[in-house]
């Protein structure tokens, strides 16, 4: 039968809180759904910004899943129009280039993935052009003008640029009245090059010698490389040109954008120089990204499910696909709520005693950290590492970030990121159901001397009244793998003053394999004894399940322990009760005659009955006992009779049942009235038998 909820007043699960569905990493479906109906939400309301929020999600999803047609037909169109370009949010735009990029990659779309590169050409630490032309307006019967120096001064991520006189230096070109000189890069040395300013001198910069003569109406157009050291946007503030002689020095600066943007390069062609155009922000400022990593993160035996408790170890290999070798760093985390996610740790074993000798994790930082060391272009390097999830069901991220730069450009620090979705759920779940047993020693009469010297020193710590339960645990297992059980423990983390307690397993196999969605049940007797036999007081038991497990798959994994917390359990020892069990009682020792006539030969349809009356009070207590008749059996023992009890004292009524159905539960009628009180007792079911709101069923099997 189909399972119906009212949702007047609240709605079904799904609908009240959709995203539950990443409970279950098997079933992304419903969350692509919930993805797509909501972009068309926004887009129906003019959202931009949260249709393209989402539609990088549900991108992302598809990658996760290893969909990578599907994530490149929905993250191409985000990339090709997203309005992250145009307003400049280019750390997300660099993510969703990257995603592009990987998507393309894993289906050999050489179209897109060339665009992709194109893209990510003008990056940090990649070489950018840099051109500055100087034209002499001087009149024509003038001496020609030597600059010393010129100074050009970058505001962003260029050092600046001394470009200092050298007579003789030859052109690349000559046309007509221009000079095309091709500089290359030198480090300037503040303290020793006197032809830098003191300006120069007073910051970072790179030098450059050229021949700076300049005869009127001449143009010199000087080109040179730089590498951008940081993203953003880099331009030119000033341009300083200093003419130094031994009578006068003079400085001409010029920082007016108007005057230092140019609307074209000169670039050099095999018919000569021709013009190209610089853009629409002029040639005086360019925009630098943040350059891609090409350092790969593979996590090959990432799970999408872990199980609370475990300790999971975890392969992360690290692929250089950049253009030299590279040093490298590596950080791992978990992010969620802090009582909930697991602490990783790097194995340093893990880690070839040729790659560093400081191969460990980095105490300085909260982030466990180790170096990798030197790894080589198109070779790839493992590392292990391990964490222990939570006792919480949870969901947390995973991120593991490489730090590294290149051997040949140790100044561009770099970094990559891989990010994943980790869910924990509880390996097991259980539900505990408490029974009474009858319990076969003989409980101390109360007309006895209480002479601790008799029973010894052993027995005078524990001399109270003492029941007897048992505690059936079904456990289930919701995990996507078997798991194997080694052990199983039921504890008993507190009891009231005045009583103890102690629990024992009934016999079980080593080892037990449960299957996912399956469920295995294992008993446990208590046995809660009071220490004084005149303490009456009800006594609260509270219990927890230990179970140390493994995964069926993982034997060198190490075994994980779990904790399940019991309901409570409250033990009556001043009230009468009533135990009913299949058969005889499990000892005559200590109870008087039954109530019964007993059969000479049992047959094999007659359930024989014993029903168990006890008195833990300090009252004698009469009660009238009946068993009602039913279309259901038919019995043979007392049809009404009374039984009267002393103090501690116990008895047994014993029937037998002829069922007159088969295959089906029935519950005989027995029934015990306390003449004092008026009150009808509880009859409890032990072992076999189920206890409902009529008594103590027992099952009848079918004919065969």
């Amino acid at each position: 039968m189909p399972t119906l909820y009212d949702t007047i007043f609240v709605q079904e699960p799904l609908r009240q809180d959709p995203f539950a569905v990443t409970h279950n990493p098997s079933d992304t479906s419903t969350l692509i759904d919930v993805y797509k109906k909501s972009s068309k939400y926004f887009i129906e309301r003019d959202r931009r910004r949260a249709v393209e929020r989402l539609q990088y999600e549900l991108g992302k999803l598809y990658m996760r899943e290893r969909e990578w047609e599907k994530g490149l037909k929905v993250l191409e169109p985000l990339w090709r129009a997203s309005s992250w370009r145009r307003e400049g949010w280019w750390e997300l735009l660099a993510l969703l280039v990257e995603a592009v990029r990987e998507c393309a990659q894993r289906l050999e779309n050489k179209e897109v993935l060339l665009e992709v590169e194109w893209e990510m050409m003008r990056n940090v630490g990649e070489v950018l052009p840099v051109q500055i032309v100087i034209t002499s307006n001087a009149q024509d019967f003038t001496a020609p003008l030597t600059l010393s120096q010129v100074l050009i001064s970058f505001d962003g991520g260029l050092k600046d640029v001394c470009i200092a006189h050298e007579p003789g230096s030859e052109p690349r070109l000559s046309q007509d009245d221009m000079q095309v000189y091709d500089v290359a890069l030198g480090t300037a040395d503040p303290l020793t090059d006197s032809s830098l300013s003191i300006k120069a001198k007073s910051s970072e910069s790179t030098r450059r010698v050229c021949d700076l003569l300049f005869h009127p109406g001449k143009r010199k157009v000087i080109s040179f490389q730089m590498i951008p050291r940081g993203s953003g946007i880099v331009r030119v503030t000033s341009i300083t040109s200093k003419v130094q002689t031994k009578s006068w020095n003079f400085d001409f600066i010029v920082s007016k954008a108007e005057f230092l943007r140019q609307d074209d390069f000169l670039v050099r062609s095999g018919e000569g120089i021709h013009r190209k155009p610089a853009g629409s922000n002029g040639s005086n400022e360019t925009r630098i990204h943040p350059k891609p990593p090409k350092l790969r993160i593979k996590l090959p035996a990432l799970r999408k499910e872990y199980l609370t408790d475990e300790t999971a170890t975890l392969d992360v290999e690290i692929a250089n696909e950049e253009d030299g070798n590279a040093e490298v760093h590596l950080e791992a985390r978990f992010l969620g709520q802090a009582e909930a996610v697991p602490i990783w740790s790097w194995n340093t074993e893990s880690i070839p005693s040729s790659s560093s000798e400081d191969s460990v994790p980095d105490s300085q930082t909260t982030t466990p950290t180790i170096r990798l060391g030197r790894i080589e272009k198109a070779r790839s390097r493992k590392v292990q590492g391990t964490f222990t999830a939570r006792s919480l069901p949870a969901e947390a991220v995973l991120e593991i970030k490489a730090l590294y730069h290149l051997v040949s450009e140790p100044d561009t620090p770099l970094s990559k990121a891989a990010i994943h979705d980790i869910i924990f759920d509880r390996p097991f779940e259980a539900n505990f159901d408490f029974e009474p047993r009858v319990d076969p020693e003989p409980w101390p009469s109360y007309f006895s001397v209480n002479d601790d010297e008799e029973r010894g020193e052993e027995d005078a710590s524990t001399f109270g009244l003492r029941q007897l339960w048992c505690c059936t645990a079904r456990l289930a297992s919701f995990a996507t793998e078997p798991l194997l059980v080694e052990h199983v423990e039921l504890e008993a983390t507190s009891i009231a003053d005045g009583a103890a307690c102690s629990v024992t397993r009934h016999p079980r196999p080593q080892t037990l394999a449960v299957a996912p969605n399956s469920s295995q049940q294992l008993d446990f007797q208590i046995t809660v004894q009071k220490f004084d036999l005149d303490d009456r007081r009800s006594t609260t038991v509270s219990f927890h399940l230990r179970i140390r497990w493994r995964r069926e798959q993982s034997d060198s994994a190490p075994a994980a322990t779990t904790t399940i917390q019991c309901p409570n359990l409250t033990v009556p020892f001043g009230e009468p009760r009533v135990l009913a069990s299949i058969g005889a009682p499990p000892t005559r020792k200590a109870l008087p005659e039954a109530l019964s006539t007993e059969p000479d030969e049992e047959s094999d349809h007659i359930i024989p009955m014993t029903y168990t009356i006890e008195n833990p009070s300090t009252h004698v207590l009469s009660f009238a006992v009946s068993m009602d008749t039913s279309d259901d059996f038919a019995f043979s023992g007392p049809k009404t009779t009374s039984v009267t009890l002393v103090p501690m004292g116990r008895e047994t009524v014993r029937y037998r049942i002829l069922p007159m159905k088969r295959g089906a539960w029935i519950t005989p009628g027995f029934r015990v009235l306390d003449t004092g009180f008026q009150q009808v007792l509880r009859v409890w079911g032990t072992e076999g038998m189920r206890s409902d709101k009529g008594g103590a069923a027992v099952w009848v099997d079918a004919d065969e």
